[in-house]
């Protein structure tokens, strides 16, 4: 009996060897619909496995499948390898099949990419900014000079985008708030507005009427949106252009009339309006190594760095009440900079006693007049034997008394932070802005799931159309 169980076992023993054996190895196939695809883009893999009778794929990012013919999403840009192995009829017998897989955004965009840890907004580039591509902005050259009616409707130059100069934008948001980081070369570093001070001569002058400040700005359209005389985003974008006042179609009582390429026949947009001048430094700046310009007090050389608020003003149908702005209104609130003139414009309302160095004298801020750094008064400004008192102070530090006062803004017009940092010719510029601040005067970014047509608009030391340059329409895409 024994001999008998022994044969048994021994038997069933050999048919599962010889069913095992007589199994063939499988051929491990598949075949993708790409090999090279954009983030969040599905990916389609067809199985053309033999011999096999089930799968078990990995995608390189930690996904897996069981499905003899599965799909992907990739979530992040990068190198991946796909395998595929397949299984014989119990296992014993695998074969793999791999291929590569190129992942990668779509460059024609400003791709946002999700991020749990939010970055310092102070113009240093921090090291979460390298996971976030580069879209790189075109610009057009308008350079149409003050008062010159032969250039206002010339946008041959700004259509064509093919100026020196373009922006480098990337973006990231976290649950609550985007972030928008903006790099560009400029040659200076300019604070020195066309209203800015002097007392260099014994009486006060503004010697710098040329002037104006750096800037960048971001238009939002907010639905569709119709300009008037000029029907393109980018363009709009822009400030400020004159015409001469007896044809303007939008007067005003303020002196020379202006059209503002803001201006909509219909609709609303955001306009985004960094002024390293007005607004920029609110909080702080500082300038390490620097070097001066004595004439036009802009920064030839070293490090300035600033930290405050972007104007957060909005674009709509051009008022007779506001007429000289020509389209352009500010956000509900009160705005970062105020005019540092008296009502008849002759003198400066404030200027500081003893500035510490040409950061300092270049700002003035309220929390400096309230702590009391400053002399004059809001009605009858500095007087001259004020003026002549601590005006060398200005002079060695190769300043000028500023134009605007910095204050913090309120409302929703203080609704976006900047941090800025200029240095040895190129600006570095991060701003904050919550995705939704449920206010009607700003673009919100409520469906993550839709892009959303913005435009750039650089401004190099420009005043009235004079080295303002435009981008065409860009979208910005979230990624999840």
């Amino acid at each position: 009996m024994k001999n008998l169980n022994l044969f048994s076992v021994l038997f069933v023993f050999a048919i599962i060897v010889l069913s095992t054996s007589c199994q063939k190895k499988p051929d491990a196939c598949f075949t993708a619909s790409k090999t090279s695809a954009l983030v969040n883009e599905a990916i389609s893999f067809t199985n053309c496995s033999v011999d096999a009778e089930s799968y078990e794929w990995t995608f390189g990012d930690g996904g897996t499948s069981t499905e003899a013919s599965p799909s992907h999403t990739y979530t992040t840009a990068g190198s991946y390898t796909v395998t595929l192995k397949a299984l014989s009829k119990n296992g014993k017998k695998t074969n793999e099949a791999t291929e590569s897989m190129t992942i990668g955004y779509d460059l024609t965009k400003l791709n946002a990419i999700k991020t749990t840890t939010s970055p310092t907004v102070d113009g240093v580039v921090d090291a979460l900014w390298a996971n976030a591509p580069v879209l790189t902005v075109a610009l057009g050259e308008t350079n149409n000079p003050p008062n010159d009616p032969s250039k206002i409707n010339n946008c041959a130059g700004c259509h064509a985008y093919n100026s020196s100069i373009t922006v480098n934008v990337r973006a990231v948001y976290t649950a609550t708030d985007v972030y928008i980081l903006s790099e560009w070369a400029d040659p200076t570093a300019s604070f020195t507005r066309n209203g800015s001070w002097s007392f260099a001569t014994g009486a006060w002058a503004k010697p710098n009427t040329n002037q104006s400040e750096d800037r960048i700005s971001f238009y939002w359209p907010i639905g569709t949106t119709t300009g008037d005389p000029y029907n393109t985003g980018g363009c709009m974008s822009k400030c400020h252009i004159y015409w001469p006042q007896e044809s303007d179609p939008h007067p005003h009582a303020n002196g020379p009339a202006i059209v503002d390429d803001a201006w909509l026949s219909s609709g609303r947009a955001d306009l985004w309006h960094s002024k390293a001048a007005r607004g920029g430094a609110v909080t702080s700046a500082t300038g390490t190594g620097i070097t001066v310009d004595p004439v036009s007090h802009n920064v030839t050389a070293g490090t300035f760095s600033m930290i405050g608020y972007v104007d957060d003003t909005y674009c709509d149908v051009w008022s007779g009440t506001n007429g000289e702005d020509g389209g352009r209104y500010g956000d509900a609130g009160t705005a970062a900079a105020s005019h540092n003139r008296i009502a008849d414009k002759s003198r400066p309302k404030w200027m500081e006693t003893n500035p510490t160095d040409f950061a300092d004298a270049m700002f003035i801020t309220q929390s400096e007049i309230d702590g009391g750094e400053c002399v004059g008064n809001a009605t009858t400004g500095v007087s001259d034997a004020e003026a002549a008192l601590y005006w060398p102070k200005y002079d060695t530090l190769n300043a000028v008394i500023c134009e605007r006062i910095h204050a913090v803004p309120t409302g929703s017009r203080g609704d976006i932070s900047i941090g800025a940092v200029w240095s040895n010719g190129t600006w570095k510029a991060e701003i904050k802005r919550q995705l939704n601040t449920t206010n009607a005067d700003d673009i919100n970014f409520t469906d993550l799931a839709i892009e959303y047509l913005f435009n750039v608009a650089e401004f190099d030391n420009s005043r009235h159309g004079y080295e303002h340059r435009c981008s065409e329409s860009k979208y910005l895409k979230f990624i999840p």
